[in-house]
């Protein structure tokens, strides 16, 4: 199973116990969790790293999650995102991201990272959609939304009790299917740009036959250097 992807400027790769560091300080960040997940409790360091080495050992499809590190060519970590509650059945899962600085949450970074989970969810683990809760308060990420694709499904009327200012507010519910994912222009030509290539289009399946496969020694060397380009 894949977990990492790569576009221009950013690569996402599934998180480890050596990514503690920069969890725990997002995590423990109130403006940052404000938007990413409100109310959610804050681990101590231990908890972090437990918490990472108990995801290590099982696969996201057991686990229904799957969380990536967003990483930037020339800053490095700049955000986090992740499916979850994963449905095998309905071949579903809740999309969540975020930025760690409020300077890097206008600038595409965000686009981008998007991108990657959604070739990843729709052409890879070939889900049938994606859905995303937004809060009322955060209108930024509502729009954005709408722009990149998802649709306005619904909103529920004071879900959710907001700790911090201790009253409810509403949810926006927003899902894009494989189909609108499939023929939605904006999400070609943004792909296009930010990743080089249409993540719209379905992955090409090539069959060898037997005298066309690669030997083992040239399929060793490369996956090797498949994994390097992953890594660059």
């Amino acid at each position: 199973m894949l977990f990492s992807n790569q576009g221009h400027a950013l690569q996402i790769r599934r998180t480890t116990p050596q990514d503690t560091t920069i969890l725990l300080r997002a995590y423990q960040d109130e403006a940052f969790m404000r938007l990413y997940h409100s109310n959610h409790a804050q681990p101590n360091e231990k908890q972090l790293i437990e918490l990472l080495e108990e995801r290590e050992q099982y696969s996201p499809i057991e686990l229904g999650y799957l969380e990536w590190l967003i990483l930037h060519k020339q800053h490095g970590a700049i955000g986090v995102t992740a499916l979850g509650d994963y449905s095998p059945i309905h071949q579903r899962a809740e999309f969540l991201i975020g930025l760690f600085d409020k300077q890097h949450r206008s600038v595409g970074y965000g686009t981008e990272a998007t991108l990657l989970v959604l070739d990843l969810a729709f052409n890879v683990y070939h889900l049938n959609k994606i859905y995303a809760y937004v809060y009322e308060y955060n209108q930024f990420a509502q729009q954005n939304m709408l722009k990149f694709g998802f649709q306005h499904e619904g909103t529920l009327a004071k879900h959710h009790y907001w700790l911090a200012e201790k009253k409810f507010i509403d949810l926006y519910i927003n899902g894009i299917t494989v189909t609108r994912f499939r023929h939605h222009d904006k999400i070609r030509r943004y792909s296009l740009r930010l990743l080089g290539r249409d993540v719209t289009q379905s992955y090409e399946i090539i069959k060898l036959s037997s005298n066309e496969k690669l030997s083992a020694a040239a399929n060793h060397r490369f996956l090797i250097g498949l994994q390097k380009m992953l890594n660059h």
